[in-house]
Formats: structure tokens, C-alpha cells, sequence
């Protein structure tokens, strides 16, 4: 019995041992969150803040995520990427919310305006709603949203997706190049089925972008996950890969071009989103190397750590985690300064959203009493950037505002140690509004707040959290009766308003506001119109007949049948072959011609009904050369013109003559 104790203790222990050595990788990947990225911004895009309930311009490179309402202004475009796949491009006067992004999952809600969607993956479904009806998008395929006032539109530019009827509730199938789905609110039609001339013509200038830039990947994409390959020309562009040696080994680290004395999370901004500081780069390789991996400081220079989703044997990169962070950096503060410190691989980061990691903490009001962070334990705090207070949400570079007498022994001895930015840090952080901003540039123009209602209805729906499996919403799709589309429907075609108000008249009453209004989508256009194509086909037909009018030798032909049938056109056509300028030159240039024209001259039906009465008269034979000239005597006047005309003797050509005379 003791021995059997004994034994079963020893296994008790084993068990304990092999559960702590399992690393927390594994159960901190299920809770991290999808964060998009703003790729392409062109004219004005806002975002919607809830805290402020109001309205902030956006830039290039920041991130955006579930809950989150875009808005693009009159002559707004926008691309925005989502790493599960999901790319969208949204056109003017456009107003899209997130309702929620996963690893398999993006739902998107289009309010007005129009929006393509790319579904770039292999298991990710895309589900689009609008006030009229929802589309479902499944791999490899991409489709067009015109939503308006009174109805919506479905175009299928890629694959097949399924429109799904809020009234009806039922489905509907639109493939490529087959009529789209028009609905309102009662009813189903079929629309014409292409894109808009327009906006088709914008999405096909980003796709020639795309892929320039895939031919720039180089050997950078080797070294990142799948879905981060398509920012590997930015890490080609900018920097070069190195082997570095690195806690014992050689690794493979990314190495940035850029100026002597320069350090990560300088050249950008910072801005609160969300709660947590988030870095807005201004560096074309900023967004990936700052939200993904880490920074490593070695051999007196910043390398860049990738990301990994698993350790490759015989592949030397350093074990990070494929997580996305606002900015992983610890904060520093005393008085009216401000700083932060890079965090080195395995240190601690501090945040109040769930980002994922082993290395990863969320902030409760229970934990933040008592966290307890020791400057000394930073292994880069010689490397602290360090700002007063008044700059730390004005600048969008912190290269010329930092201090330069900071030093490790500085920060150790003056400075203390913060998880995250609040009031403690900055002395007015709570009632700072500059914290939203993504740039200095004010805003003139808002959304009117009519279009806030549709933000906060969604926005119940994101609270109560129904998330609905992705398996589970496929299979109610399609288990949904197929629609049948009325052809005696009239919808009319879609009709947005355009809500971009002056700022001081975004709480005025919408029937006091001039809200203009137009179509989404261009009628009556095919998506790649015929003009243009046709202007060369015009073109071609005209410049080989240019070069052909000088080589015809049309003049000398004309001149000899034109004679009989109009004589009073037959001297100034005459003047110009009879003169016997250059006789060296013209006899092979008029023998030619004349010989072939000459059999031909039977074959016209007019030239012998005109001569036959004339032959009669004739009462002398004479020489076949005075056959041929005694036709053309039509009175008394002509025959004193062809007398004038007729050559003296001497310069009759002998050649000629004897050709005459044998013929």
C-alpha cells in the first residue's frame, strides 16, 4: 500500500511538473484580437469617437477595429485591410461601422455610400449588412455595395455571394457577370450587373499598385506570416535582413535605413484609441514593425524582430508571438515630462484591451493598485524617449522635441515607472480632447448627427454581444428558401445623401440643412466604357491612307479616258501629262500607265456608243494614229483646240510613234 502511495505521489508530481512546463502561448492565442489597418486614404476620412460623440480625421496607418465607424467625406476614398483576409475599399460620402472582425469572421455594416469587398482568404466569411438586406461573401470572391436612401444594390464582380432580404427573409444567389439584386424595402429586382465606370476605374488603379508592390517582396517575404507578406516591400524598400547574433545565437533581425542617432516610436504620434496608446508611424515601414514583433537593440543598432506563428527548425528567428500591440512600450513620467521606454522581447506589457501574448497584461481596477513596475528592470531605459507634457499629442515627431540629456541613470533615478497613460501621467489626460486626434489638421466639415442613430443601434447589438459561429451562419444561409426576383418590380436606383455639414450646423435640425442627394452608381454605363477603346480602332484606318495619295499614279490614267467624255475638262487635265519637261524622266513613268490602261478602254460601254456614229462619216482609212484622233473631233472649236494642242513633228517621241503605228 505505501508503495503503491508512493507511486501514485511520484505520478501526482510528474503531472504538476509537465503542466508548468507547457508554455502559455497556446492559451493566450485564442483571446487576441484582429485589428485592420487604414492602407490608402485619399480627400477626408473621420472617424466617429463614442467618448466625445463626435468626429476626428484620420490618417494613413491607423488602426481600426470592431465598434469603430468610418466616414468619407464628398470626394473621400479609402482601402482598408483586415489580416484575416477582408480587403474593402470604400468610395464618397461613404459611412461604414465594424461590427466584428475575428480570425474567420468580418462583419461590416455599410449605412450609405458604396464599399467593395475582397475576400482574400480561405476560410473567412464576409458578411455585409445595410438597412435593406445583408450579403454573405465566402472565399475568393469580391462584390460591390451601393446602399442609398431607398434601396441597395448587390454587383458580383468575382465568385458568387448570397444577398439575404430583411423583409422576406430570403436569399438571394448573384454570380460575376449575371444581373445584380436590386431591393428596397419590400421588394427584390434584378439590377443591370456591372460596377460603376467611376469607381471601378479607382479599384483598378489600386489593384495595379498591389501588384507592383508584389513584385517587390523579395527575400523579405520568407521571413513573415502569410497574412503580413503583402507589407513585405516596405521591409525590402527600407532596410535589409541580417544575421545577428542574439542571446546565444545567430538570428535573422530586420535592419531599417534610416538617420544616425535615430530609435523606434520617434517618427509618429501618439494617440488614445480605445484607452490604450496607440502609434500612429509616419514611417512607410512604421505600421508593421511597430504594431507586430519586436525591437532589438544589438551591436549599437535597432534591429527589427519578426513575428512568427511557429518556430521553424533550422530557420534562426526569435520565438515572438503573432500578436498585434497598440505600441509595446512602458511609460515613464515625473512632473511635466513625459516618456517611454521601448520593452525588450520578454518584458511585460501593459494594456486595458485583451491583446494576446504570454507577455501581455490587462488592467482591471482590481490588478492596477498593485502593479508594481521597477525602472531598473527595463533592459533599453538608456534608450527613453522623453517629451514635456504640452507636446505629447501635438507633434507627429518627436525627433526635435525630445529631450537630450536623458541618460540610464537619469531615468532610474528621477523617473517612475507606469503601466499605462492616465492622469497620474499626464496631469489633464481626462479631460484632454487633443488625445483623439490622429493630426493636427482641424476639421471644418462633419457627418450631420442624423447619422449617429444607425452608429448607436449598432453599437447595442456589439454590447450585447451575439456573436454567431461561422459554421453555424453559413449552413442558416443557405438552409434560408431561395427568393424568386420580381420582374414587374420598379426600384429606382439607388439614392445617396451626402450628411457632410459645416462643423457649427452638425446639431441643426435635418429639415433646415441643405443635404444634397444623387445616385450611387452611374445608369446606363457599362463598367469599362466603349469611347475610349473605339478612339484607336478610328485612328488606325486614317494613317496608311496618308502615306498612300502621293504613290498612286491615278493622274496619268485619268487623264487619257477623261478626254472623250468631258472635253471641256480635258485641257488644264491634259496641260500637266503632255509637257514634255524632263522626256528622260516622264517615258517610263507614262509608258507604264498607258500600256495596261489601253485594252481597257473597250471594255467601257460609253467610250464606243459615243464613237460609232461618228465612224460612218469617215470616208479616207487612214493610219491607225489618225484612228485613234479622229474620235475626239466633237465640232470645229475642238478641232482648233486639239490643233493647237497636237505636237509639232520635232518633238514627237520616236518611240512612241512606232508603238502607235504597230498597234
Amino acid at each position: 500500500m505505501k508503495r503503491m502511495r508512493w507511486m501514485l505521489g511520484v505520478l501526482v508530481c510528474m503531472f504538476l511538473i509537465a503542466v508548468a512546463m507547457v508554455p502559455p502561448t497556446a492559451a493566450a492565442d485564442a483571446p487576441s484580437m484582429v485589428v485592420g489597418r487604414i492602407y490608402h486614404v485619399e480627400g477626408d476620412l473621420l472617424r466617429y469617437v463614442p467618448e466625445e460623440n463626435d468626429w476626428v480625421a484620420v490618417v494613413r496607418d491607423a488602426p481600426f477595429g470592431a465598434e469603430d465607424t468610418l466616414y468619407s467625406g464628398g470626394r473621400g476614398m479609402a482601402e482598408l485591410i483586415v489580416p484575416n483576409g477582408t480587403w474593402i475599399r470604400t468610395g464618397n460620402s461613404t459611412q461604414i461601422q465594424f461590427i466584428a472582425l475575428d480570425q474567420d469572421l468580418s462583419e461590416v455594416d455599410v449605412a450609405s455610400g458604396v464599399a467593395r469587398f475582397y475576400n482574400k482568404s480561405s476560410d473567412t466569411v464576409v458578411k455585409v449588412t445595410s438597412p435593406f438586406g445583408y450579403v454573405i461573401a465566402y472565399p475568393d470572391t469580391i462584390f460591390d455595395f451601393y446602399v442609398g436612401e431607398n434601396a441597395v444594390e448587390a454587383v458580383a464582380i468575382r465568385g458568387k455571394v448570397s444577398f439575404v432580404h430583411a423583409a422576406t427573409d430570403a436569399r438571394y444567389d448573384v454570380s460575376a457577370g449575371s444581373p445584380s439584386i436590386l431591393a428596397d424595402q419590400s421588394q427584390v429586382s434584378s439590377g443591370e450587373g456591372f460596377a460603376d465606370p467611376e469607381w471601378n476605374r479607382w479599384n483598378a488603379t489600386r489593384e495595379n499598385y498591389w501588384m507592383a508592390k508584389a513584385r517587390a517582396r523579395g527575400r523579405s517575404g520568407e521571413y513573415l506570416p502569410p497574412s503580413l507578406r503583402d507589407e513585405a516591400y516596405a521591409l525590402e524598400e527600407n532596410g535589409m535582413w541580417e544575421r545577428v547574433p542574439y542571446e546565444g545565437s545567430e538570428r535573422w533581425f530586420w535592419r531599417p535605413r534610416v538617420v544616425v542617432g535615430w530609435s523606434p516610436f520617434t517618427v509618429g504620434r501618439w494617440t488614445d484609441w480605445y484607452g490604450d496608446q496607440t502609434w500612429i508611424p509616419a514611417e512607410r515601414f512604421g505600421y508593421i514593425t511597430h504594431h507586430y514583433g519586436n525591437w532589438i537593440y544589438v551591436r549599437n543598432s535597432w534591429y527589427w524582430a519578426p513575428p512568427v506563428v511557429s518556430v521553424r527548425v533550422g530557420f534562426p528567428l526569435l520565438n515572438v508571438g503573432f500578436f498585434w500591440y497598440p505600441g509595446r512600450v512602458s511609460w515613464v513620467h515625473r512632473g511635466a515630462y513625459v516618456g517611454w521606454v521601448p520593452l525588450a522581447p520578454r518584458e511585460m506589457y501593459y494594456s486595458h484591451r485583451n491583446w494576446g501574448g504570454p507577455h501581455a497584461t490587462v488592467l482591471t481596477s482590481i490588478n492596477i493598485s498593485r502593479i508594481n513596475i521597477n525602472v531598473r528592470n527595463f533592459a533599453y531605459a538608456n534608450h527613453a524617449v522623453v517629451v514635456n507634457q504640452n507636446n505629447f499629442y501635438r507633434v507627429n515627431n518627436y525627433r526635435d522635441v525630445r529631450m537630450t540629456n536623458i541618460n540610464r541613470t537619469a531615468i532610474i533615478n528621477n523617473y517612475r515607472a507606469a503601466p499605462v497613460v492616465n492622469n497620474t501621467v499626464i496631469s489633464n489626460y481626462a479631460t484632454s480632447r487633443q488625445r483623439y486626434n490622429y493630426t493636427n489638421v482641424p476639421l471644418t466639415e462633419k457627418p450631420h448627427n442624423t447619422v449617429i442613430n444607425r452608429i448607436q443601434k449598432n453599437q447595442a447589438i456589439i454590447r450585447e454581444g451575439r456573436k454567431e459561429k461561422t459554421s453555424v451562419m453559413q449552413n442558416r444561409v443557405q438552409r434560408l428558401p431561395e427568393g424568386r426576383v420580381s420582374r414587374e418590380a420598379r426600384i429606382e436606383q439607388p439614392r445617396v445623401t451626402n450628411y457632410i455639414v459645416p462643423a457649427r450646423e452638425v446639431n441643426r435640425p435635418k429639415s433646415e440643412v441643405k443635404l444634397p442627394q444623387r445616385e450611387v452608381k452611374a445608369v446606363g454605363k457599362p463598367a469599362q466604357p466603349g469611347p475610349p477603346a473605339a478612339r484607336p480602332e478610328r485612328v488606325a484606318p486614317a494613317r496608311p491612307a496618308q502615306p498612300e495619295r502621293p504613290a498612286q499614279p491615278a493622274r496619268p490614267e485619268r487623264v487619257i479616258p477623261a478626254k472623250p467624255p468631258q472635253p471641256e475638262k480635258a485641257p488644264p487635265e491634259r496641260v500637266l501629262p503632255a509637257k514634255p519637261v524632263q522626256p528622260e524622266q516622264a517615258r517610263p513613268e507614262r509608258v507604264a500607265p498607258v500600256r495596261p490602261a489601253q485594252p481597257e478602254r473597250p471594255a467601257q460601254p460609253a467610250r464606243p456608243e459615243r464613237i460609232a456614229p461618228v465612224k460612218p462619216k469617215e470616208t479616207i482609212t487612214p493610219p491607225a494614229r489618225g484612228a485613234a484622233e479622229r474620235p475626239k473631233e466633237p465640232g470645229p472649236a475642238q478641232k482648233q483646240i486639239e490643233k493647237a494642242k497636237e505636237p509639232r513633228p520635232s518633238e514627237k517621241d520616236p518611240d512612241e510613234e512606232e508603238e502607235r503605228l504597230k498597234k
